[in-house]
């Protein structure tokens, strides 16, 4: 595993959903994105639509996992996710990753979405390996006369809102974290502290007429509220 923390990035977009329309997503994927591994049918096939109607979390259960070489899509009848593990494939930078989300916005618009579009997000997950590293995470806390020490297994989980972002940070010590390759069928478990950090647009697009532009820039407000909240909490020294 590499010596950087981080072990998982995730781009997701939600939209207002339709019965049955994550395989139209899935035709259009094969013709925006080319050398996929394999396509893998998830649980969301599994749901009727009477179901989903009644319960609407379900149109965003993925329908099919589509493994590229890189990175991972799941798509859903609501939404599109783009999954990049780190530990087997190094992540290559933010500049490289963001031209998956770009080419997905170009899918929204060849299906007439972009209206539909109701949030979009970048998660990060890192996780510090280092027993001794918890001496460089900027956190201070009590519950009674219990000081929050490494020795103590902990949870904390804040949410803040910066005009039309929401930023979610975890933190978690103790933790057991399996990863598994569906590529080449492999599991493998990592221990240490576990440092989420994802930051959502939860306005959509506002401007149909200069979407590509809007939303390249709210991209960059996503990862760059990701990277400051990163730096506030953990010091990599």
């Amino acid at each position: 595993m590499s010596s950087s923390p981080l072990v998982e990035v995730v781009f997701e977009i939600r939209f207002k959903p339709q019965s049955n329309f994550a395989t139209d997503l899935l035709i259009a994927v094969n013709q925006f994105f080319t050398n996929h591994l394999n396509i893998v049918q998830a649980d969301g096939l599994q749901f009727p639509v009477d179901l989903k109607s009644q319960q609407p979390d379900l149109y965003y259960v993925p329908s099919y996992k589509v493994n590229f070489p890189d990175f991972s899509l799941l798509i859903s009848d609501g939404s599109f996710v783009v999954l990049k593990h780190t530990i087997d494939v190094p992540y290559d930078g933010w500049i490289n990753f963001r031209n998956i989300p770009n080419r997905i916005l170009q899918i929204l618009k060849s299906k007439n979405k972009i209206e539909d579009i109701q949030r979009y997000s970048i998660k990060y997950t890192n996780l510090i390996q280092n027993p001794e590293s918890f001496n460089n995470l900027n956190l201070s806390i009590s519950v009674g006369s219990v000081k929050l020490e490494k020795s103590k297994k902990f949870s904390l989980r804040t949410e803040e809102k910066q005009g039309d972002f929401v930023i979610l940070n975890d933190v978690s010590s103790h933790v057991d974290m399996e990863v598994t390759n569906d590529m080449h069928n492999v599991k493998r478990t990592y221990s240490g502290i576990l440092l989420v950090i994802d930051v959502i647009n939860t306005k959509g697009i506002k401007n149909i007429n200069e979407v590509d532009k809007e939303f390249t820039e709210t991209l960059e407000q996503l990862h760059e509220l990701a990277l400051q909240k990163y730096s506030n909490i953990f010091n990599e020294g």
